[in-house]
């Protein structure tokens, strides 16, 4: 097989792997960064990073992002999950208990 025609085969591998860098990227620029207004007061539990990794825990699936939110009064954040499954979950993490909730 020639050159040509083998550097041709791996074409859409490297155009795969550059989509799933840039949907990567996309992913992180939407994560609140520390002293980001958006999100909640201070709380025990109160940190995006926990938020992420208790819903991680919860569902197996790969965080896509992480947002300060409320939920009936009680400040927490709200994380955007991909399952393992292909479907999409969005989840509430509870800043005073670190429970994560549907």
């Amino acid at each position: 097989m020639s050159d040509h025609l083998q550097r041709a085969r791996h074409l859409p591998l490297l155009v795969l792997a550059g989509a799933l860098v840039a949907v990567g990227a996309r992913a992180q620029s939407d994560y609140p960064q520390r002293g980001d207004e958006r999100g909640p007061p201070p709380r025990q539990f109160a940190d995006p990073d926990r938020a992420a990794n208790a819903a991680r825990r919860a569902t197996g699936g790969r965080v896509l992002g992480v947002q300060g939110s409320d939920r009936d009064g009680q400040p927490g954040y709200r994380v955007r999950i991909l399952q393992p499954d292909g479907r999409v979950r969005s989840l509430h993490y509870d800043a005073d208990s670190g429970a994560v909730r549907d």
